[in-house]
């Protein structure tokens, strides 16, 4: 055998090369899909390519291999292909209507149709199926919290923590239902949590917990902290607010803070940072102590979040007086400017509940005495579309040319923004804009609940979906502000 000849160097190569052939049979399909899946380490391509040979393999002979559907529904789940989830698991459980995996797996694929009543059902036979089971009553736990019953969803993750009790994700969970509803000092603590499972995602905490111990409010004094940003722009937007306090501890104790950042909204924190921080954009000090932004309630004791609503970024004055003359150009005499925000980042987990239809928003849009700025980049398309149909939409947005600071600009020259739950929330928070927020059913933690108004941003008012998908009713209330706004 010729030891160079990279298809026999390579297994993946000979098994591909296997199936390339007109008399490939099941078999050869099965034994290239479960090689793909034993080197995925999670890689989406491979794991596509993997199910798909597994499919083909159950078309050629369906009992081919005892685990062959098995292996195609869950792989199916891990990539989010619903519809593939929908058609192994009836297979599966007409062959076994007390298969909990096939249960679990079916309930989150018909959740994602926002069918919660049947994904409820069948969370509930897993849970008789599997009686104890703390994966299944977990999901239930979240199936029940997306339907906006969060007592019973808390119940459910106490049970969970009852048999698991060092399940940092169940805990993790349960500390949002806690913030959610105003139960700060607990939810901080549960809220650290997420620490347990951030590794991976967070290059930044990984690198700081190889040399330095977690911070757990201990005295500063000769100490170095470094406060690393965490989560996304919305998470890091919300609590940077609190690093001037740090600052103030840290100098009373003799000690100094670093904010190690290196993300999109440098400047803008930068204006807002007292000069006793520094930004570091890499690991340049070795600290004494690390700590994540979003700990710093925690560590602080902010529970009360009513002192905490007012305006604490700014927009560059040089980037406001600039924007201005772009804003004005496009807008009629007499209308007032609006920023919108409806669609969100498409890899955002909760992104298509939190982002509206074109079509539907389209309806609120064709308002008089109004012109709209669409405050997301990559749009036109859309913006497009709206225009033909008469809509007073501008889309400057490819002159971003600073991030942030760009947004940021342009939205201290707007009336209001109306937007879905994002970054921009957030951010004209921060700034104290005016913020209409359209919120889905089930929000961030940070929105609270019921509530028209948010503690956390004073400018914010909240316009909430009154059940899952409900848009309508949202968005005729703010077409109603917008109308009496513009007259």
């Amino acid at each position: 055998m010729n030891d160079n000849n990279p298809v026999s160097a390579d297994p993946l190569a000979a098994l591909r090369a296997r199936t390339a052939l007109p008399d490939a049979v099941a078999s050869d399909w099965l034994m290239l899909g479960q090689a793909l899946l034993q080197s995925a380490h999670g890689d989406g391509a491979r794991l596509r390519e993997a199910v798909d040979a597994l499919v083909r393999a159950y078309r050629l002979d369906a009992n081919c291999d005892s685990r062959l559907l098995h292996d195609i529904a869950q792989t199916a789940f891990i990539l989010r292909d619903w519809t593939l989830v929908e058609s192994s698991t009836e297979l599966l459980l007409a062959r076994d209507a007390n298969d909990a995996n096939a249960l679990v797996w079916r309930a989150a694929a018909v959740q994602e149709r926002d069918d919660f009543a049947e994904a409820q059902r069948l969370l509930q036979e897993a849970a008789r199926a599997a009686p104890g089971n703390h994966v299944v009553l977990h999901k239930l736990a979240l199936c029940i919290k997306e339907q906006g019953r969060f007592g019973e969803a808390e119940a459910l993750l106490r049970r969970v923590l009852e048999l698991t009790p060092n399940n940092a994700h169940a805990l993790f969970d349960l500390s949002e239902l806690e913030m959610r509803a105003g139960r700060y000092a607990q939810g901080w603590l549960d809220y650290e949590a997420r620490i347990a499972f951030d590794h991976d995602s967070n290059a930044a905490r990984s690198a700081l917990a190889a040399i330095s111990p977690n911070w757990r409010g201990e005295s500063l004094a000769g100490k170095t902290l470094v406060v690393y940003g965490e989560q996304g722009n919305g998470d890091c937007l919300w609590s940077v607010r609190f690093l001037p306090l740090l600052a103030e501890r840290a100098q009373q104790e003799g000690g100094r803070v670093i904010f190690g950042y290196a993300g999109p909204m440098q400047h803008l924190f930068e204006r807002m940072l007292p000069e006793s921080i520094t930004i570091e954009t890499s690991l340049d000090t070795k600290p004494d102590y690390h700590c994540g932004l979003m700990s710093l309630p925690l560590r602080l004791g902010i529970n009360d979040p009513s002192v905490w609503g007012r305006a604490y970024l700014s927009a560059d004055p040089a980037r406001v007086a600039a924007w201005r003359d772009r804003v004005e150009a496009v807008t009629a005499a007499g209308n007032k400017k609006i920023g919108l925000v409806w669609n969100g980042n498409p890899g955002h987990i909760r992104d298509r509940r939190r982002s509206i239809p074109a079509n539907e928003i389209a309806q609120m849009l064709n308002v008089s005495g109004v012109t709209f700025f669409a405050i997301s980049p990559g749009r036109e398309q859309t913006v497009g579309q709206w225009r033909s149909q008469g809509i007073d939409i501008a889309d400057l947005t490819p002159q971003f040319t600073a991030g942030f600071d760009d947004v940021a600009a342009l939205l201290a020259n707007l009336d209001v923004l109306i937007t879905i739950d994002s970054g921009p929330a957030h951010l004209a928070g921060a700034l104290g804009v005016p913020t209409w927020l359209m919120l889905d059913h089930v929000s961030a933690w940070f929105w609270g609940e019921e509530t028209e108004r948010t503690p956390w941003y004073q400018t914010v008012e909240l316009f909430r979906q009154p059940s899952v998908g409900a848009w309508a009713p949202v968005l005729e209330r703010v077409r109603a502000r917008l109308e009496a706004l513009a007259a």
